[in-house]
């Protein structure tokens, strides 16, 4: 019986010592868990670190918790913290806070908010000098073993914002629905998956890949490669275009500078203000300035309809401006001008068909005007093998035809014209220079101007014909314009000033009597 006594004594005291060291365990750890845990914060990030509260819990197993941790890179209070943290919680082994680095199992967070600083780099029109900046720039070297490892991390409803360089800018949001990242703080890339809204055009991006590792010097310079998905974009932010954009691909870089390959389908793009859908699907190369969203498009491939066409250019915030400029150098070899007159004109059906090949200069600037109003086209265009839609329209250029070749038939037959040109477009309105029209035995020259919203035509030039006049017609008319025919007749051909009034639907064609009489 004492010796039973004796072992009782003993399991009592040891169940109270143990009882004890649970209890004060964490009442000796905290001090030195809180001082570790804020030193290699601000070792990993570079950053001043404060941490509001901290506790530790050992039932049912070690865990921490904590509230209010906010670091502020390089101390700087001057913007706003780098990262804040409204609460978090960790699970922990006794061998992870007590050996180096501090690793933590498990950390959920919340009310996460990451504020990157802007770098030295950007995208904009002239990048040699980004490239030279680059170059200059020394490569960020990790600490010889990072302090800080977690082993998963997981956060909702998180708020990236990427400052701007330009003061008084709004920075770059991205919300963050759900985050996980694991070996976070390692100085490997860390692996993540993440869900988040894109802020411009607004949609909702799938993406997977790695991240880091974390850039301490130069935040904004920290390495990123994944693949994404990118759905339900509304084009309709963009004043004078709408649809639905899809896209996938890939990106990499630094958080400034990001290029990405992709494909992307707009099964519904129209002009707002004509609104004639088409889809629109494209291949990309492009660079994306994180900081400000300004985009380089090197090059675009896309298609539509039976079009396809070549775009370089970018999309660019500029000084003093509100919004962004879309600048792009368009080449159209294989397109047909029926399915860019769909894009342009309200009419269910196109009044012409053709093989178009075009290129031009394309400006669409910020501001709350429709897309015609403040389109800038400059360029030059070629359309073969045209042939007019209304049946009117063609059966009076087969008649035509054959009357200005000196041939009469009752049933002509269906002729194809070409055209060609420069345009330069402005303010809705498209002014044409050298523009030839030409089909069997006729040559039409004009310049002058087309108002987009109103089809309104105001041209004048030359109409070349291979017959006389007299044989336009038959009868008293034609005996009348043998007397006029030493006017107009110059050689083998009939050349007559011509104006042309009206609208699309309705043109106006009648003689420049001024230029008749005064041509020599």
């Amino acid at each position: 019986m004492p010796i039973i006594g004796r072992r009782l004594a003993v399991g009592l005291l040891l169940a109270t010592l143990l009882v004890v060291f649970v209890l004060t365990l964490p009442i000796t750890l905290l001090p030195g868990l809180q001082n570790r845990l804020t030193t290699a914060l601000g070792e990993r990030f570079d950053s001043q670190v404060e941490v509001k509260a901290l506790r530790i819990s050992m039932l049912p197993h070690l865990r921490m918790t904590g509230e209010g941790v906010v670091l502020r890179h390089k101390g700087r209070r001057d913007v706003p913290p780098l990262i804040l943290i409204e609460s978090f919680s960790a699970e922990v082994s006794l061998f992870g806070v007590i050996g180096r680095p501090l690793r933590l199992r498990r950390v959920q967070l919340e009310g996460l908010e990451i504020n990157v600083p802007p770098g030295g780099l950007s995208v904009d029109d002239d990048d040699e000098d980004d490239d030279r900046e680059r170059d200059r720039a020394p490569a960020a070297k990790p600490p010889a073993e990072s302090p800080l490892i977690v082993d998963d991390l997981l956060s909702e409803r998180a708020v990236l914002r990427i400052l701007r360089r330009t003061p008084g800018k709004r920075p770059r949001l991205f919300e963050i629905h759900q985050l996980s990242m694991q070996d976070t703080g390692s100085n490997d890339p860390w692996a993540f998956e993440a869900t988040l809204t894109n802020p411009t055009p607004p949609g909702r991006i799938a993406t997977r890949g790695t991240f880091g590792p974390w850039n301490a010097a130069e935040p904004s310079a920290t390495p990123l490669d994944a693949k994404y998905e990118f759905r339900d974009a509304d084009l309709g932010v963009f004043d004078g275009i709408r649809g639905k954009l899809h896209s996938t691909g890939a990106f990499k870089g630094v958080l400034e500078r990001i290029e990405v390959e992709g494909q992307a389908r707009v099964p519904d793009f129209a002009l707002a203000d004509v609104g004639q859908p088409v889809p629109l699907d494209t291949r990309f190369h492009s660079i994306v300035d994180g900081t400000n969203g300004n985009t380089l498009l090197q090059p675009v491939h896309g298609t539509f309809l039976q079009t396809s066409l070549v775009a370089e250019g970018g999309v660019v915030e500029r000084e003093g401006e509100d919004g962004r400029t879309v600048t792009l150098d368009v080449v159209m070899n294989e397109a047909r001008i029926e399915d860019v007159l769909r894009l342009a004109v309200k009419s269910s059906e196109p009044p012409m068909t053709g093989a178009l090949k075009l290129t031009t200069k394309f400006v669409l600037p910020p501001g709350k005007v429709d897309a015609i109003d403040k389109l800038n086209l400059d360029g030059s265009f070629e359309i073969a093998t045209a042939r007019f839609v209304k049946g009117q329209v063609q059966e009076k250029l087969n008649e035509l035809s054959q009357k200005a070749q000196g041939v009469r038939d009752e049933s002509p037959d269906e002729v194809a014209s070409d055209f060609k040109g420069r345009f330069i477009m402005r303010g809705g309105v498209i002014r044409f220079s050298s523009v030839s029209f030409t089909m069997p035995g006729t040559r039409v020259d004009v310049s002058g101007a087309f108002t987009l919203r109103s089809e309104a035509l105001d041209f004048r030039g030359t109409v070349r014909l291979d017959a006389r006049l007299s044989q336009l017609t038959t009868g008293a008319k034609s005996f009348l314009l043998k007397l006029v025919e030493p006017v107009f007749r110059r050689g083998n051909v009939t050349v007559v000033p011509i104006t042309i009034k009206g609208t699309v639907a309705d043109p106006k064609v009648g003689l420049d009597l001024g230029r008749t009489l005064t041509r020599k």
